[in-house]
């Protein structure tokens, strides 16, 4: 089935194109002959082959004018295609049933062996690891081996009247090739003889080249301009899309894993595209070279490595990711939520940080945090966050994100904020839940929960996955297409003479097609205490993919006069006595514990009394304590997961708890 992709009124959102490619000045390095194909195994090795028998590689691809060490592999024969495994073996062959092999191509050592196809002129040659390669002729053989660098090969099928010009293989299980009149033959087990390939007529003129990336579609072009793409080339009814995206002959395509693909054409031209298999794919044409471009070699890290038919090589490279710095989306005295976003102009990261220290805007970054999550090469601008703890209270920080690829890094801008006065206690205490119907299209409400004839001034912010959604400031949202799929909250900030307090609603799941994204959160059952020790039994959502990480903390609020303790509580009050200006609050740890939970299993967290819990309960006999538990939410999504008073008492029988807040 060959899908046309044409313009309608109810056609799909346009997919944005690749970033256009930048070029190098060509580079002479095979004078007066033809090169025929280029491979890249890595940004220090690429091989290139012409139709004189000589084999070129370099190890500085990178450089505006990359050196090329010659071998002459295949006397006044012309080598047709070459490819390099990751590992560094490369094979080439040539137009009489011959390849050669070479562990080392800088060395120009390079081994011959003949493939037992009759002598047919070889067109293609794909190899994905150093343990398979795969070669097609002219007459429509597949020799394959899992052995290159010995030389032993394969006869693995045939198919008479399939003129095969090309072959990919993205893995040892996934295998493309093409042939001269529009037919992909594909297999998932390429040497399981001829029954173990399938043919499929895709296009009506002469396919050229084709690519298959381990993390993204196959891609062929052919002679017209047309580009086409397939998620499931092996399906027994396999899609394949085709776009018009060049009026010249493409002469040949190659896509990274990173998902970016470029096609090259005859007139020196490149096209680049990294979703070529969406509803309308975009591609963008940049200008590369006054020559026809006879092959082309693209990495994960955003490098493709071109050769022309007069001699030359050139290079491009993507842009440096984009990174901005967004405002924290929470901050209290101890921790704050670091947010930014991040493109990575589809290029594979080699990292994402937020580089963060003491002090205003401007000062010196002397600590550095990873991002929660490393953004998808082709996944466009991407939001990220990271949870900074153990800050000291009512100071000043700055941070700013940095993401990084082999082109460079991008570096946002910085960002200040303030952690909170620890012994400022708000008067009123929002507990936010929300309403209404969680999906595309429908309204959610924000109630704040403020506990009965309280006054307030409130703000709002609506929150997805921890990040703050531009312009949602107000008690309700109406839910957007981009939310499905992730986990929406509202946060409220309650204000009044006393100070502020802002606390987050629990997360609402918002389903995608009507199926929803999640099983449950993690869920913390009632608190309790007796011998000593605090028990709390807690279940870790079914969706922790790396199971649930909690901590439990049991604290009170110690009031002192001078250095003599005249009272114990859960929090604080303010006093409205005459001396109540010589009178401060401390918060004490009584108990606390970090534990690991397997996802989707259920546990009783126990936390034992130190010293200091001990010794206050020794002398007080009863008091009441906050229980406080954070940890994995969903995901890795970490939050506050609940909070709950508990009384302390050194009787057995005299424990009891309260219900509280959660979130």
């Amino acid at each position: 089935m060959v899908v046309l992709a044409v313009g309608a009124s109810l056609a799909p959102t346009p997919a944005e194109a690749a970033p256009s490619l930048g070029w190098s000045a060509p580079a002479a390095f095979d004078f007066g002959r033809t090169p025929s194909a280029v491979s890249c195994a890595s940004e220090s090795l690429c091989v290139a082959v012409d139709n004189k028998g000589h084999a070129f590689s370099t190890s500085d691809p990178t450089s505006s004018n990359p050196f090329w060490s010659e071998a002459e592999i295949d006397h006044g024969e012309a080598l047709t295609a070459v490819s390099c495994a990751p590992s560094g073996l490369c094979v080439a062959v040539d137009g009489h049933g011959h390849a050669f092999a070479s562990p080392d191509p800088g060395s120009g050592a390079w081994s011959a062996t003949t493939i037992p196809n009759g002598g047919k002129a070889l067109t293609g040659v794909s190899c994905p690891t150093a343990s398979l390669c795969v070669a097609v002729d002219e007459e429509g053989d597949v020799a394959t081996s899992t052995s290159p660098a010995s030389g032993a090969w394969t006869l693995a099928s045939s198919h008479p009247g399939h003129h095969l010009t090309a072959v990919s293989c993205s893995s040892q299980t996934l295998c493309v090739a093409i042939d001269s009149t529009g037919n992909v033959l594909s297999s998932v087990n390429p040497a399981g003889g001829a029954a173990a390939w399938s043919p499929q007529r895709v296009d009506p003129g002469e396919l050229l080249g084709v690519s298959c990336s381990a993390a993204g579609p196959c891609v062929a072009v052919d002679s017209t301009g047309d580009a086409l793409a397939s998620i499931d080339p092996a399906a027994s009814a396999a899609t394949w899309s085709l776009t018009p995206i060049d009026g010249e002959r493409l002469t040949g395509v190659s896509c990274a894993s990173s998902g970016l693909c470029v096609a090259v054409d005859g007139r020196g031209e490149a096209l680049a595209s990294d979703d070529p298999a969406a509803p309308i794919p975009a591609w963008s044409a940049s200008s590369a070279d006054s020559a026809p471009l006879a092959g082309v070699s693209c990495l994960p890290g955003g490098l493709c490595m071109a050769v022309d038919t007069a001699g030359r090589s050139l290079a491009a490279r993507v842009p440096a990711p984009g990174a901005t710095t967004l405002t924290p989306t929470e901050v209290t005295a101890a921790s704050a939520t670091l947010a930014g976003a991040v493109d990575p102009n589809d290029a594979v990261l080699g990292a994402c940080r937020f580089e963060y220290g003491t002090g205003g805007a401007g000062g010196a970054y002397n600590q550095s945090l990873p991002c929660s999550v490393l953004p998808a090469a082709t996944g466009g601008v991407q939001d990220v966050s990271a949870q900074l703890t153990e800050l000291s209270p009512n100071t000043a920080y700055h941070y700013r994100i940095r993401a990084s690829s082999p082109q460079g890094a991008g570096i946002g801008a910085d960002e200040a904020f303030t952690t909170a006065t620890s012994s400022q206690v708000p008067l009123v205490h929002p507990n936010p839940s929300i309403t209404g119907t969680p999906a595309s299209g429908q309204t959610l409400t924000c109630h704040p929960g403020l506990p009965a004839g309280a006054s307030a001034q409130l703000t709002y912010a609506w929150l997805r996955d921890l990040i703050p959604i531009a312009g949602a400031t107000g008690s309700s949202y109406g839910v957007k297409g981009q939310d499905t799929g992730h986990h929406l909250q509202c946060q409220v900030t309650a204000t009044d003479g006393g100070g502020s307090f802002t606390a987050k609603s629990a997360f609402v799941t918002i389903p995608v097609g009507g199926v929803p994204a999640s099983a449950g959160e993690t869920s913390v059952g009632k608190a309790a205490f007796r011998s000593g020790q605090l028990r709390v039994p807690i279940v870790c959502s079914t969706q922790a993919s790396g199971g649930c990480e909690v901590v439990l903390r049991l604290t009170v609020v110690e009031t002192l006069s001078g250095g003599r303790i005249v009272a114990i509580a859960a929090r604080s009050k303010r006093s409205a006595h005459k001396s109540a200006a010589a009178v401060r609050h401390r918060t004490v740890t009584l108990a606390s514990v970090r534990v690991h939970l397997a996802r989707g299993t259920h546990r009783t967290v126990v936390a034992a009394l130190n010293a200091t819990g001990r010794r206050l309960l020794a002398a007080m006999r009863r008091f009441t304590a906050y229980v406080y538990v954070s940890g994995t939410v969903i995901g890795v999504i970490e939050a506050q997961l609940a909070q709950q008073l508990v009384a302390l008492s050194s009787s057995p029988r005299g424990a009891s708890t309260h219900a509280a807040r959660r979130r």
